[in-house]
């Protein structure tokens, strides 16, 4: 079975040796200036920073792992040249931290809902690991029965961003048959991005280590750079941006 059966399979894919070691310390060095500025995009109830405007502010560091090697062949076969780029975010867990479950594309079972002729999306997620996460330190989470099966209606209306351990959709997952993945630094993990998840970080990080890592989201976008269409998009978007272009999404 070939790596990108067992991703098919599964939902999900642990890919050693992602990064370089000289990538992974020049990365580290770099969120922990930043954290110890204080300044980020995000610090939520759950014990987690995020920094989400790097690849204006880091181009250097960003934009190489775009489509990065290790994870492009399981990006092209999955999707090919409909693959899209929608959000870049470096995570950085200073205290310990359970991560909310969660899926990455939530509207994932419910896209035909949307209209009549309403495409359904594939999204992917490829997320670079800059410390090691062992059964004593950290994992991340997945329920891969539901990577091709939804999760049941009456459980997932509850499904939000949460830090109540007692919402219904959180104790559902718990309940569930799990597989626990342990990303070393430099590892990267493949998944698909409507499978339930949850990240931990377990105990006190070892001297001078922060636990952090990089996570790319791609989607599955028909109307790609070259397809073969009477005009071109670019004036567009450049105009009005990506989500101006949308004329009904807040309807």
């Amino acid at each position: 079975m070939t790596e990108m059966d067992k991703l098919d399979r599964d939902g999900f894919l642990l890919v050693p040796g992602a990064l370089d070691s000289k990538t992974v310390n020049t990365w580290r060095e770099m969120l922990y200036r930043r954290h110890a500025t204080g300044v980020h995009d995000i610090a939520n109830s759950v014990g987690n920073y995020a920094y989400d405007h790097l690849l204006g502010e880091e181009p250097e560091l960003a934009r190489p792992l775009i489509g990065h090697g290790s994870v492009a062949p399981f990006l092209k076969e999955t999707l090919g040249r409909q693959c899209q780029l929608r959000s870049f975010r470096a995570h950085l867990n200073r205290a310990d931290y359970l991560q909310e479950w969660h899926l990455d594309f939530n509207q994932y079972w419910h896209q035909k809902e949307e209209g009549r002729h309403a495409a359904e999306a594939v999204c992917m997620n490829t997320t670079f690991y800059l410390t090691d996460n062992t059964p004593e330190t950290g994992r991340l989470r997945f329920l891969p029965k539901f990577f091709k099966n939804p999760v049941p209606e009456d459980v997932f209306k509850d499904c939000r961003y949460t830090e109540d351990r007692d919402n219904p959709f959180q104790k559902w997952c718990d309940a569930q048959a799990h597989v626990d993945l342990y990303p070393m630094a430099g590892d990267a993990v493949v998944f698909f991005s409507h499978i339930p998840h949850q990240g931990a970080k377990l105990g006190d990080d070892p001297d001078g280590l922060i636990r952090c890592n990089i996570v790319l989201h791609y989607q599955a976008n028909p109307m790609f750079p070259g397809v073969g269409f009477v005009s071109s998009s670019v004036h567009t978007l450049e105009t009005l941006g990506f989500e101006g272009s949308f004329p009904f999404a807040a309807s």
